[in-house]
């Protein structure tokens, strides 16, 4: 009897403990699904064949693709500077682009039938420091500068990004950087100070390229604070949240857009719009997807292409070419960023 009765009790235990596991599994399962339905762009990925050691095959195209678009801007903005000033030309470009993120977002969030949300209130303050960085800073500075450097100059300065994000993610994120890569930090910086003085007669400080720097500067601490935004909202959303309220902030130059418009040609309204939905909308929205995917070091490294098919462009539509200066600090300068992102260097 005894036998008998620890056995049925051992038998009902283990349905029990069996019956109990398809729980623990559907309460998974539901966290995963309501993880997917929170956040879309950033959920795991599930199904069968979804394993993978490596970013999706998206990235890549992406990075490609937001770097052919910036390229194309600066030789965009340096077309149009004679129509309109720095700061209305910089509105205007994010007037249409905000309006073109924001169909985005409505849109792709209609058709995932996920409801819009709004970012977190402790998000708040460091959403509206990226947005003075990336969109009122950058592109000021970008604009500013470019009356009087050239677009590949300009190409190669912002193209210093990776340096700057290394000493900036030494500095703040505690991040090591080994001998090498300190070496190519300073061969970096030898670089940028000899495109100082491009583009320009006689030997003197250009004014543009510390406008350029400023910006370049401003563009590699937005890469490191927007990092960890990235883990809890989509390239999407992160597009519309830094967009927006960078476009209001630039609103003080509404007047003088409204007097620049009255005598722009038609074919500088139209690289404006240009500019807004190509380079300012979607090139961010594939850099954010790229950066969602990657590390601040390997995204920003891709930043090494953007000079040369920067100079291409230009050369192409505006028969513009770097002076010597710009050209040789540039390649200085780029060899320093090709150094500070090598394994070695980390």
């Amino acid at each position: 009897m005894t036998d008998r009765t620890t056995k049925t009790t051992r038998t009902k235990a283990t349905h029990s403990t069996r019956a109990a596991a398809p729980d623990v599994s559907e309460d998974l399962t539901a966290g995963l699904a309501t993880t997917a339905a929170r956040d879309p762009d950033t959920a795991p990925p599930s199904g069968p064949g979804t394993a993978r050691t490596g970013p999706p095959w998206t990235v890549w195209p992406a990075l490609g693709g937001a770097l052919v678009l910036w390229a194309s801007a600066f030789v965009g903005i340096k077309a149009t500077l004679h129509d309109f000033g720095p700061g209305p030309m910089a509105l205007l470009r994010f007037l249409i682009a905000s309006l073109a993120v924001l169909v985005v977002w409505v849109v792709t969030s209609r058709l995932r039938r996920t409801p819009l949300r709004l970012p977190a209130r402790g998000d708040v303050p460091l959403l509206l420091l990226c947005s003075l960085l990336l969109i009122v800073i950058y592109n000021l500075g970008v604009n500013f500068g470019e009356q009087t450097v050239s677009s590949g100059t300009t190409s190669f300065l912002v193209g210093q990004v990776p340096v700057f994000s290394a000493v900036l993610a030494a500095a703040i994120l505690r991040e090591r950087v080994a001998v090498l890569g300190w070496v190519g930090i300073a061969v970096g910086v030898a670089g940028t100070v000899v495109m100082l003085y491009a583009d320009q007669a006689g030997l003197q400080i250009n004014a543009g390229a510390l406008y350029v720097l400023g910006a370049a500067l401003a563009e590699s601490l937005y890469f490191v604070l927007s990092k960890p935004l990235l883990r809890k909202y989509g390239p999407t959303e992160l597009n519309v949240f830094v967009t927006v309220p960078g476009t209001l902030m630039m609103l003080p130059f509404l007047g003088a857009l409204t007097r620049d418009l009255t005598d722009a040609s038609a074919g500088s309204v139209l690289v404006m719009v240009y500019l807004g939905v190509f380079p300012a909308a979607v090139a961010y929205l594939l850099w954010n997807h790229a950066l969602s995917q990657l590390d601040v070091g390997t995204t920003t490294s891709a930043l090494y292409v953007l000079p040369v098919v920067t100079v291409v462009i230009s050369f192409l539509v505006l028969g513009e070419l770097p002076g010597a200066f710009g050209l040789v600090g540039g390649l200085v300068a780029l060899a320093g960023a090709v150094l500070v992102n090598t394994k070695r260097a980390r």
